[in-house]
């Protein structure tokens, strides 16, 4: 199934009517550009989450609680440095991701190991090369949720959510593209598009309001 960010196929006439409607009311825009990430600043990010990763599938494979200790000292930073990064409440955060699953912290804690890996059309090759879709089925399948290929086939095998039951690695999918929430109004992990990398973002209010949120574990 081809993943490529976008929207399904319609007769060239349809698909320009349609494109027009949609960006009259924001729903085709393109993500709008991330603040880039320093270099080292990324690059603490991505190894606190490899460590992170590593001592929550020992948790959740083996009940290693010392595993899960050491995880718990790690989501602490790296919901620190990405609050701060984003400007959000980092108290807020860390509490959000401890209170979700482990199913949940897992795909989050894995979508921040991709933090800087160029965006790829079509792609899901974790470190190399990744899509939107290619993100978010690669973070959810550390936790052993096999999700399709393509942003809105992920949409379709979810279960749709309100930004009120929303939790952190939640899909924030609008047509043509698809995100992991981070579990704070508006913050994502994602893949853009060609020419930038996955990155994290706070998403514009207007995008954010058409945008929607749909659970995977349901």
């Amino acid at each position: 199934m081809n993943s490529r960010c976008r929207i399904p196929h319609f007769p060239r006439r349809v698909a320009v009517v349609v494109a027009l409607a949609l960006t009259g009311v924001g729903l085709l825009a393109q993500p709008a550009a991330a603040t880039p990430m320093p270099a080292g600043q990324e690059a603490r990010i991505v190894a606190e989450a490899r460590v992170a990763l590593d001592a929550i599938d020992r948790f959740a494979d083996r009940r290693d609680p010392d595993a899960y200790d050491l995880y718990l000292v790690y989501a602490d930073r790296l919901a620190t440095r990405v609050a701060l990064f984003l400007e959000l409440d980092a108290r807020k955060l860390r509490e959000v991701w401890t209170n979700a699953s482990v199913a949940r912290q897992r795909a989050v804690v894995a979508g921040l190991t991709q933090l800087g890996v160029p965006y790829e059309e079509n792609a899901e090759r974790p470190g190399i090369g990744l899509d939107c879709s290619g993100l978010t089925r690669f973070a959810w399948k550390s936790s052993g949720v096999a999700l399709p290929r393509g942003s809105t086939l992920q949409y379709d095998v979810s279960s749709r959510v309100s930004v009120e039951e929303a939790q952190p690695g939640d899909l924030v999918w609008r047509p043509g593209h698809v995100a992991l929430y981070l579990g704070i109004e508006g913050a994502i992990i994602q893949a853009p598009r060609t020419g930038r990398s996955v990155e994290l973002h706070l998403m514009e209010d207007r995008i954010w309001s058409w945008s929607r949120i749909a659970n995977p574990l349901v």
